[in-house]
């Protein structure tokens, strides 16, 4: 055998043989280890409770129920009927579903509302608002009337007028305060809620007073203070006697001053 040819039977290449086959079997066993570890990760992996309940919702829809099963039964009386589209499933709920349907027919509402203004002749409106505005007024001055009739009658200690009654409840008073004309002929209109309902019913006095129109009862009260206590209530003032009212005041009416 020349130099040239290797001697394959030799220490040198016995001894590469040796190393290559540990570093094989060493590679082995690491594989053989990671792939060991994978595996008890993933059997110690415990899923989310919400990937669960999926997944076991998505097993359970996969499978049909019997036809012999007594809930499928009863479904069936019911009127279910096999094959039909499940309901989707969403976070938002009857009670979503219905508030959304609020909404949109309060939406429809406010456009049918709006085409009906859009419809309405510009002067008839206006005409409207006239009278809803000059109303608005005249309930203002009947209150403040009224609550001056009680304070001065009061002080004369007059228990009981009839007059009084046309003095709102507070809660009525403060909520009628922030509305504008329209919103406040409107509240004014509305039925009396249940628990207003529960005071005592009214005289027919004050049923009487309250039927007239509301010029009228301003017309009441004002020819009261004047009448019974010298008080003028356009002047606002509050005279010494009858004469100190007549020679002093311009007249009973609003445009007499």
């Amino acid at each position: 055998m020349s130099d040239s040819e290797e001697d394959y039977m030799s220490s040198k290449f016995l001894e590469e043989a040796q190393v290559y086959e540990k570093n094989q079997k060493a590679a082995t066993y690491t594989e053989r280890r990671r792939k060991q570890l994978h595996e008890q990760e993933i059997k110690g992996y415990n899923k989310p409770r919400a990937q669960l309940e999926r997944e076991a919702r998505e097993e359970g829809l996969k499978r049909s129920v019997e036809a012999d099963n007594k809930g499928m039964k009863m479904l069936q009386k019911m009127g279910f009927k096999c094959g039909i589209d499940r309901i989707s499933l969403d976070r938002g709920g009857l009670g979503m579903q219905s508030s959304l349907k609020r909404a949109r027919d309060e939406r429809e509402k406010e456009e049918l509302e709006a085409r009906k203004k859009a419809e309405i002749d510009p002067d008839s409106f206006r005409e409207v608002m006239a009278v809803r505005a000059k109303q608005a007024s005249l309930s203002r001055r009947i209150v403040a009337a009224a609550h001056l009739c009680e304070k001065i009658d009061k002080a004369k200690d007059i228990e009981e007028n009839v007059l009084w009654s046309l003095i709102p409840e507070p809660e009525e008073e403060d909520e009628q305060a922030g509305l504008d004309p329209v919103d406040q002929i409107q509240y004014e209109n509305e039925e009396v809620s249940e628990d207003k309902k529960e005071k005592s019913p009214p005289s027919k006095e004050e049923l009487e007073l309250k039927s007239l129109p509301l010029d009228g009862q301003l017309e009441r009260v004002v020819t009261y203070l004047r009448s019974q206590h010298n008080y003028c209530f356009w002047c606002g003032a509050q005279f010494n006697d009858s004469d100190d009212l007549k020679d002093n005041c311009p007249g009973p009416e609003e445009d007499d001053h």
